[in-house]
């Protein structure tokens, strides 16, 4: 390979390049793409592998026929390229195979490439390309890349990006692409397609990162196609949640979003206002707010006043406004009063075709909607004037919709993308759940099912293993007669239960094998003899048939608790009503393992049971707390226990005075089965330890989103010279985005170690690693400690362990930067090893590297 084939890859240079090699120029293909390369205005070299070879270039293209391939990346890599986009199509996988034997990273295959309007750079096949913009879009799908371009175009929304991550085959991938547009200050907005998800993990922790920034939008075709109950759509949604993403379940609705989030302003609360210029379809549209679970607003008398003298008659206090046909500006006006009521949090007009009005109503919107300050969602109705007045709309700039249904949408968008930045704002509780679970007991009891060959653990077994983690579970019997359940019942209490445990019969198909509120022996013996018979009528063997007694349970809600893997995501978390048919898992609110309790309350909320858990009929309130501690235990059972392939708590009964399990089942994965990788990286428990000098005891541990209100506490004790040195400016204090930001970390990418004074529970120290977003093998570090904690040695301690957690993970080399009047910090870290070099561009700042020898990665 030529020296100038070993330079550093650089995905900047693949997402902005001053100059393209294109193989397969003489395909079918390479001639269309060759020919849009040339018209779009790219002013860097363009070249072909074929006839004037670029050296060095930033972008390699492929279009060659799928055998010629390995050959075309292995040119590319030789002429000194290290990206390549793969336009070509290949059955089945082998590309990165053959990247990394040719030495060179690539998208695809069968890629629809990349557009960049603002370099004029079309390499792709699509004739037609959108304005320089801020939106970018990353994706798939060329059918849908090229549906969003065919409305991008006439709608006049613009792009930075449009890249094509084609068969997800291949060594760069989503995660790379998303890092990238994260941090482009040109892209403000992100949509992304996803069909395939090579490494869920990297996607993940890419899309987190990402739309911390800024929002993005996404879709993923075939969700409810491959799993018909819902399940799978519903763990996409919960992933994309926890990562900030907003999942659309249509076109219409990507799009939609994509609209909302680009053109209106944030939205001032969640109540919206509705004008309309038709009385039937602002009811319509007042129905659907409703029906999505939003909420009108509600004037002011005030508010009411002011408008009662524009509008044809007294306007209501909640619900539609009719601009009545006295004015064609009725409509603008009406909006440019409702932006400064502090009752109304956005505003959709709807404009149904009237006649020669229409014109001077479209002009007058497009006019106030420069001095409107809260969203202005406009529906303009009808397809023969009304595609007239989108497009006048849209060339101002405006969000504009069909209808009002895709309008109200885009407003629901805009509230959950408010809902997940304030969420970010939010400092979490310091409160942390100890579980403190009984390990062993729970390998044991896996170990003896597996030694009588049982792939389900049922009732009592399933209980027991839930018990080792502190959930609270109903004392079960199992036995074999009516007679032992009779004596079971009498020493556990009255009123009593009695169900069925039968290898060939499930209880949820049997009516009457569960018999409820058995007052004494005599009932409970009864009714053991009753399923018996039961069972041989059905033709079952009674001889099999086992019982499992209870006390009864008491009165609460039945709640679910399911988990089971998905394909993609791993373990997920349902959770929702309880009682139901078993199978049936349409109505579970899902999430991710790992929760802790703000995540499982937000869970709690999602799955739609709050009204079942409030005060109602005389029922005090169930205990919300110990619903969401309960969520966390499961969560950490399934992170701690590998051999569980699913788990079904049900029913959970929700109380005031707490939760109890009255069922459960588990089973177990075959053995030599591995788990699904957790997509989102559970806590690193193991990388605590305790340290202790000059008589004081420190525990470092990788630091939790529940501690962000002690790092803030200490980040006040700094002085303005100690947050000058580490943060590059005299500022006071940190925002408090930035504070949540630096205490909910992505273990995939990072780690930042703390260190806790066991005494006091303050922040004393911390040091941070975070590993680039290419290949990982190189990391930027950061460490401060607090003054009054620095002749502990915690500096030298924290610095030690994330270097350790480098090395675990392939990182090859450390840098970071410090200030060059910051003599205390440039002798330390030099002591640790760095050496240390003066920025060439800036001399007042120095930069240390410190080379690994790494251990296996991980």
């Amino acid at each position: 390979m030529t020296t100038a084939a070993k330079r550093r890859f650089d995905p900047a240079r693949i997402f902005h390049p001053d100059s393209i090699c294109l193989s397969g120029s003489l395909t079918r293909l390479g001639q269309k793409v060759l020919s849009h390369l040339r018209a779009g205005g790219f002013a860097g070299v363009i070249g072909t592998a074929e006839h004037d070879p670029v050296l060095n270039a930033d972008l390699a293209l492929v279009a060659d026929d799928a055998p010629d391939i390995p050959a075309a990346l292995t040119g590319h890599a030789a002429r000194g390229a290290r990206g390549a986009i793969v336009l070509s199509f290949m059955q089945g996988p082998g590309l990165a195979a053959m990247a990394d034997a040719a030495g060179i990273r690539t998208l695809g295959p069968h890629s629809f490439g990349m557009v960049l309007p603002g370099l004029g750079l079309n390499a792709s096949p699509f004739p037609l390309i959108p304005s320089k913009g801020r939106v970018a879009l990353v994706g798939q799908s060329s059918s849908i890349a090229r549906t969003v371009i065919d409305w991008a175009v006439p709608n006049r929304v613009g792009f930075s990006h449009l890249i094509g991550v084609g068969g997800n085959d291949a060594t760069l991938g989503f995660g790379l692409v998303l890092d990238h547009l994260g941090r482009d200050p040109d892209t403000a907005a992100i949509m992304v397609e996803i069909d395939r998800l090579r490494d869920p993990r990297a996607f993940f922790s890419a899309a987190r990162m990402a739309a911390r920034l800024r929002p993005v939008v996404a879709i993923a075709p075939g969700l409810r196609l491959k799993d018909p109950t819902g399940a799978t759509y519903a763990a996409m949604e919960a992933a994309l949640g926890r990562a900030g993403v907003l999942l659309t379940a249509s076109v219409g609705e990507f799009l939609a979003a994509a609209e909302t989030l680009t053109r209106v302003k944030p939205a001032r609360n969640e109540r919206l206002a509705i004008v309309t210029n038709s009385v039937s379809l602002g009811r319509m549209a007042a129905d659907e707010v409703l029906r999505s679970g939003m909420s009108l607003a509600t004037l002011s008398p005030e508010t009411a006043q002011v408008l009662s003298l524009t509008t044809s008659r007294p306007p209501p206090s909640t619900g539609p406004i009719f601009s009545g046909k006295r004015s064609p500006t009725a409509l603008a006006d009406i909006a440019a009063l409702l932006s400064s009521a502090p009752e109304v949090g956005g505003i959709l007009v709807i404009h149904a075709p009237s006649g020669e009005d229409d014109g001077a109503a479209i002009a007058a919107l497009t006019a106030c909607a420069k001095t409107v300050k809260i969203p202005l969602l406009i529906a303009a109705m009808g397809e023969a004037t009304g595609l007239e007045h989108r497009h006048i709309l849209s060339q101002a700039r405006l969000a504009c919709f069909d209808s009002p249904e895709a309008a109200i949408g885009g407003f629901r968008h805009l509230l959950e993308n408010r809902r997940n930045r304030a969420q970010a704002r939010e400092l979490p509780s310091s409160a942390v759940l100890s579980v403190l679970p009984n390990k062993a007991s729970v390998i044991g009891r896996i170990e003896a099912a597996r030694a009588e060959e049982h792939s389900q653990m049922v009732q009592d077994e399933a209980l027991a293993v839930i018990s080792a983690y502190h959930i609270p579970a109903l004392e079960s019997r199992h036995v074999s007669t009516p007679a032992e359940a009779a004596a079971a019942a009498a020493t556990l209490g009255f009123p009593a239960v009695l169900k069925l445990s039968h290898p060939d019969v499930p209880t949820h198909l049997l009516t009457g094998s569960v018999v409820l509120n058995l007052p004494d022996p005599g009932a409970v013996l009864h009714a053991g003899r009753a399923i018996l018979a039961q069972l041989s009528q059905l033709g079952a063997d009674p001889a099999k048939a086992g019982f499992v007694v209870q006390a009864q349970a008491p009165h609460g809600t039945m709640l679910r608790i399911r988990v089971a893997d998905d394909p993609r995501l791993g373990p997920v978390i349902g959770f929702g009503e309880g009682g139901g048919d078993p199978e049936d898992v349409s109505r579970l609110a899902a999430g991710l393992p790992p929760l802790n309790l703000p995540l499982a309350h937000a869970l709690i909320h999602r799955a739609g049971v709050e009204r079942y858990l409030t005060a109602h009929r005389g029922q005090a309130a169930a205990d919300e707390d110990a619903i969401a501690a309960t969520l966390v235990r499961v969560s950490q059972l399934i992170i701690d226990t590998p051999e569980i392939l699913a788990l079904d708590i049900d029913p959970l009964f929700a109380s005031p005075q707490g939760v109890a399990a009255a069922s459960a089942r588990i089973w177990l994965r075959p053995e030599g089965q591995t788990r699904p990788p957790l997509v989102i990286p559970p806590y690193p428990s193991e990388l605590t330890q305790h340290y202790t000098a000059r008589g004081q005891n420190f525990l470092l541990r990788p630091i939790r989103p529940e501690d962000a209100d002690a790092h803030a506490a200490m980040l006040s004790r700094f002085t303005q010279e100690d947050m000058r040195y580490r943060f590059f400016s005299p500022m006071k204090r940190l925002p408090l985005e930035q504070i949540v930001r630096l205490a909910d970390v992505d273990y995939t990418r990072e780690m930042a170690i703390i260190a806790v004074h066991e005494a006091t529970g303050e922040t004393a120290g911390v040091a941070r690693l975070v590993r680039n977003d290419t290949d990982g093998t190189s990391a930027e570090f950061a460490v401060a400690v607090d003054p009054s904690y620095k002749k502990f040695g915690l500096g030298t301690a924290l610095m030690q362990s994330v270097i350790e957690w480098g090395k675990a993970r392939a990182v090859k080399e450390i840098v970071g930067q410090i200030l060059a009047d910051n003599t205390p910090m440039l002798t330390f870290i030099k002591r640790l090893g760095f050496s240390l070099s003066r920025m060439p561009d800036e001399p007042d700042i120095m930069e240390a590297k410190l080379e690994l020898q790494s251990g296996p990665s991980s």
